[in-house]
């Protein structure tokens, strides 16, 4: 009797930018989804700006360790948008302007809570919305 045996070698399958794709997509989804419950809202934008995060750290992960994302982005949009790979870069001029906008009050957490100073001045440092929605969309490459 002869025995076979097969040896399996370990592999490496690297499932960190597919989870975060994932979730960037169910935060935009959850924008498309979210009904605001009356005048204004900070929820949009931090779920759009969340969207974004996660899009541009899926893309990091390609070649980057989590602990790398932090220490070299942690949430700076505009940081981990810079250290992209050239073919990762699509936003125009525009776009990333409006990014550099959002970058001055997403890290900051001014989109999570209330804050008294924003709404004295009519959230006037607040990007327009609709803009904000559109960049996510392109970052997560959301098919609805």
């Amino acid at each position: 009797m002869v025995d076979y045996i097969l040896e399996a070698e370990c592999g490496h399958i690297n499932v960190w930018p597919m989870g975060f794709w994932l979730a960037a997509r169910d935060f935009f989804k959850c924008y498309l989804d979210f009904q605001k419950p009356g005048p204004f809202s900070v929820v949009p934008f931090f779920l759009c700006c969340r969207a974004i995060e996660l899009a541009l750290k899926a893309m990091h992960l390609e070649t980057k360790s989590q602990m790398e994302l932090k220490r070299l982005y942690s949430h700076d949009l505009v940081a981990s948008y810079s250290g992209l790979p050239a073919q990762y870069k699509l936003l125009s001029q525009e776009e990333f302007d409006l990014l550099s906008k959002v970058n001055a009050i997403y890290p900051k957490k001014d989109f999570e809570y209330f804050n008294v100073g924003d709404a004295a001045t009519g959230y006037e440092r607040f990007p327009e919305l609709d803009a904000l929605a559109k960049l996510a969309g392109k970052l997560t490459d959301y098919q609805a």
